[in-house]
């Protein structure tokens, strides 16, 4: 049967972990669907994403120069049984900032380690390793996956800068996705819905959470081609500071601990829009591609776009 058939590529388009916005690994699909006993995908995923605009704790947005992020992430997933699917994650990144505002840790009023990275040249290295678990607990009225992972970073790595591999923070990622195809006679359509809670790796006495809600729909347009919409919300919880404002206390001092942290302690909000297919080129291999937008933002950096494409091999072991 067709969608028999459109249920078995569904499930071997797991790619990666969900950890929203505030990760290094891409958003993953079709997250409620997990790959039977034994069968598994390996695959490499480009992503780039461009930023030239700077939010505060207002949504409002000033040009700053320009942030290019280029990760290329290897993922694995694959069923320890038919409802228990393991993933692991391994990004690596390569990124450049140019512009009048760069984050410059020399002769700031902090003992740091932080290495000058915003010079106008490409910085590359490990980002965020990651493993996770899910387990479809029910299929019936729809899919329930509920799903716990945890990131970590890969090495020391310099976090003060806007070419940053990442924040250097470990997290531990609850959540949940449920998903189930539309009935007759929209049976070639998917839904697909889930929530992360992300707790953060407490800095400097204090822990900044984060929480990100994704609704997505899906067609395979063909037996080989899916198109898909999605919409993401993340938003950030606990004692978080507002940017440029909280880098200074009451009496008009600087604060050292919150402009040194206040990419991990920021109060944090995004909201962004992606489009994106997979076509299945034979029974082993497939290729993806997503294009995204924030139309919102808060206290982060607003990315002009974030473009992924990836290839993907589905096998079979033992």
């Amino acid at each position: 049967m067709r969608r028999r058939s459109l249920h078995r590529a569904l499930a071997t388009i797991c790619c990666g972990l969900v950890f929203g916005s505030f990760a290094v690994a891409p958003t993953a699909r079709a997250q409620a669907w997990v790959p039977g006993k034994g069968q598994g995908s390996l695959s490499m995923i480009y992503q780039q994403k461009q930023s030239t605009q700077l939010t505060d704790g207002g949504g409002n947005s000033v040009d700053f120069g320009k942030v290019i992020d280029r990760t290329m992430n290897l993922d694995l997933d694959y069923g320890l049984t038919d409802r228990l699917a393991i993933s692991v994650g391994l990004p690596f990144g390569n990124n450049r900032y140019t512009g009048i505002d760069p984050h410059d840790p020399r002769g700031l009023p902090f003992a740091n380690d932080q290495r000058f990275l915003d010079d106008g040249r490409l910085h590359g290295g490990w980002t965020d390793f990651s493993v996770g678990l899910r387990y479809q607990w029910r299929r019936k009225p729809f899919l329930i996956t509920p799903y716990i992972a945890y990131s970590w970073p890969s090495h020391d790595y310099t976090f003060f800068a806007h070419s940053a591999l990442g924040n250097q923070q470990s997290m531990l990622q609850l959540g949940v996705h449920v998903g189930d195809w539309f009935p007759p006679p929209w049976q070639n359509l998917y839904w697909e819905a889930g929530y992360g809670y992300a707790f953060m790796q407490p800095l400097s006495h204090r822990r900044v959470n984060h929480g990100t809600l994704h609704v997505k729909i899906g067609d395979y347009v063909t037996p080989r081609l899916e198109l898909h919409l999605m919409a993401e919300h993340s938003n950030s919880y606990g004692p978080a500071i507002n940017l440029p404002q909280d880098f200074f206390n009451p009496d008009g001092s600087l604060n050292p601990g919150n402009l040194y942290y206040h990419d991990q302690l920021a109060a944090a909000r995004m909201s962004r829009v992606s489009v994106g297919l997979t076509y299945q080129l034979n029974d082993r291999y497939q290729l993806s591609a997503d294009l995204g937008r924030n139309f919102s933002a808060a206290n982060v950096h607003l990315w002009d776009y974030e473009a992924s494409f990836g290839i993907s091999r589905s096998f079979s072991w033992p």
